[in-house]
């Protein structure tokens, strides 16, 4: 079943359009599965294939041309009528004679007619081999670079956005508790991150958790100073902290929380992490207003933080919401973008120094006059015994 109703998805594609025809496009191409799923609730996971959907700028539905067998997934999961659905045979995949972008043209060729085509062309299943191949099929002469035409989009959430990014934040907060209780004594990473993936999975008892690829970040030291790790064969000896980082998903829709767990008595310096952290997090929250910008929160943050004696020269987060991220806006200096209600970020202060290693982060939503965070879990400095 589609996530949101046929007028949502509709309202989306004929803003899209608008974007579009003043941008001189005839039509588009969306390679990025996220997109696509935004766009007509495609949700295949599939992109490791060729794929894409095909928006007109004088059509009201987009086309999904995608692989034989994943039809049935966008059967499955989209709005679209059967008509909407293309697809390539089974022959043009895993073989070195053909390939599917012969098939994908022609079928683009047939529905386009100036070549005045946008092309995200930074999108993960379509590199310089592919759009090659797609050359051979169909005049890419006039195309026009589309990165980023539909993230800025996204980047205002719909109530109905809103709503499941909300019940995600729930999920999370409940997996963070969960990772939090697990840190013990002889207790095995891989048994830490099995307890915060099946926290993920199974959600509330209101709202399940849905698929992302996205596994959970652990990584555990003394101190822990790289971003993005997962987890090992170790298990925990005292004194040394997990630095979390998880999202939850309700369909395809993520809030994401970072909190760093200490398995002992933590140092004075990593306490002093934590309150630096902490204050930098509240002073850029507190900034995050309509009519402010996403340079101003990165102002406010490295005012109140820099002074610190603690070096973050990263980004301070991006917006968040359909697939993690989805692009758009960060919260950093040059970034002038002025925030609006129901705007979502990740505002994550990650540390990583060769010396310090901290991360602490709540999914932030843009309310009318302030900023509402998606979690309530505690953001006292979290040590386990």
């Amino acid at each position: 079943m589609p996530a949101f109703k046929q007028e949502e998805y509709r309202e989306r594609t004929a803003r899209l359009r608008q974007q579009m025809a003043e941008q001189g496009m005839e039509a588009l191409l969306v390679f990025n599965e996220a997109n696509m799923n935004y766009l007509t609730g495609y949700d295949g996971y599939s992109d490791y294939v060729p794929q894409l959907a095909l928006v007109r700028q004088d059509e009201e539905d987009p086309w999904l041309i995608l692989r034989e067998m994943d039809v049935a997934c966008a059967t499955a999961t989209s709005y679209l009528p059967h008509s909407r659905l293309l697809n390539y045979p089974e022959k043009y995949i895993g073989s070195s004679q053909r390939t599917p972008w012969q098939p994908i043209g022609d079928m683009i060729r047939e529905r386009t007619k100036t070549g005045h085509i946008g092309i995200e062309l930074s999108a993960k299943n379509f590199g310089v081999k592919a759009h090659a191949n797609l050359a051979k099929s169909l005049d890419l002469s006039k195309s026009i670079d589309a990165d980023g035409i539909i993230s800025k989009l996204k980047l205002v959430k719909s109530p109905a956005e809103i709503a499941y990014m909300e019940q995600s934040g729930k999920i999370v907060d409940r997996a963070m508790r969960i990772a939090r209780l697990s840190v013990t004594l002889g207790a095995r990473e891989c048994d830490v991150a099995a307890a915060v993936m099946h926290a993920l999975c199974t959600g509330t008892p209101e709202f399940p958790g849905h698929a992302s690829r996205i596994y959970p970040t652990m990584p555990t030291g003394r101190p822990a100073t790289a971003p993005h790790l997962k987890w090992t064969d170790a298990s925990y000896a005292m004194n040394c902290q997990t630095n979390f980082e998880l999202g939850a998903f309700r369909h395809r829709y993520c809030c994401a929380l970072s909190r760093t767990v200490f398995l002992g008595e933590p140092s004075a310096r990593s306490r002093h992490l934590h309150q630096a952290a902490l204050d930098g997090f509240l002073a850029a929250y507190e900034t995050m207003r309509p009519g402010l910008t996403c340079g101003d929160v990165d102002r406010a943050f490295r005012h109140t933080f820099s002074p610190r004696g603690v070096c973050k020269d990263s980004r301070i987060g991006y917006s968040l919401g359909n697939d993690w991220p989805d692009g758009g806006a960060s919260l950093q200096d040059d970034d002038e973008t002025v925030l609006q209600p129901n705007m979502t970020f990740h505002l994550i202060i990650g540390i990583w120094e060769k010396s310090d290693g901290y991360v602490f982060s709540e999914t932030v939503r843009v309310a009318r006059k302030e900023a509402k965070s998606l979690s309530s879990m505690s953001r006292d400095l979290l040590v386990n015994c």
